[in-house]
């Protein structure tokens, strides 16, 4: 599944059938090897993913929700049509069969992602749905969130590489999301404020 830049009212425009290479699986585990999260070859099976909306659609931005073993974890990416002038959080080229060569990096080293995850945290703002604009296909988002209000002014938000479950009140300034139908249910915080600067 890629993704193009072309978004509006809430949704993202993916190309569904596209081909991708290396494919997403690749970039997720750079990310989560590169934080010890997990071990060369150890299998991640696919729970949810959640989008962002770029404003000034340049940006495909998503978090992926994975289980690597008996944990959850989360690995964040951005798609790019250019590369960013500093590359520090770049993990690679990846083709797409439509929209060409895309730069994949690691979300939370990309500009454009902490005022898309504020916004989420601060606002409510849900993730989009998808639509194909070749088939005209639409898929409602999989994760739903639940913003909780009260972070503190000047905050930061970061996002959890290891999602914590979401238990009781929620603490001001959490992002908890929820995916999935009867064994296949999750819920858990995955991003939360870290104070002021």
């Amino acid at each position: 599944m890629g993704m193009s830049e072309r978004q509006d009212q809430n949704t993202a425009e993916v190309y569904m059938d596209a081909a991708l290479s290396p494919g997403k699986e690749h970039f997720r585990r750079l990310v989560l090897l590169r934080e010890g999260l997990i071990a060369d070859g150890e299998e991640l099976e696919p729970q949810a993913s959640w989008r962002l909306l770029d404003p000034e659609g340049q940006v495909g931005v998503e978090i992926a929700v994975l289980r690597a073993n008996a944990r959850l974890v989360q690995a964040p990416l951005t798609y790019r049509p250019r590369p960013l002038e500093e590359g520090e959080g770049l993990l690679g080229e990846m083709e797409h069969s439509v929209l060409g060569t895309r730069y994949v990096y690691d979300a939370r080293r990309d500009p454009a992602f902490p005022p898309l995850l504020a916004a989420a945290l601060r606002e409510g703002a849900q993730p989009p749905r998808e639509r194909d604009p070749r088939t005209g296909e639409t898929q409602p988002p999989q994760v739903r969130l639940e913003a909780a209000p009260g972070a503190p002014a000047g905050a930061e938000f970061g996002l959890l590489l290891e999602p914590e479950a979401a238990e009781g009140d929620l603490t001001p300034g959490t992002l908890v999301g929820s995916w999935g139908e009867g064994e296949r249910a999750g819920r858990a915080v995955l991003a939360r404020a870290r104070g002021p600067r």
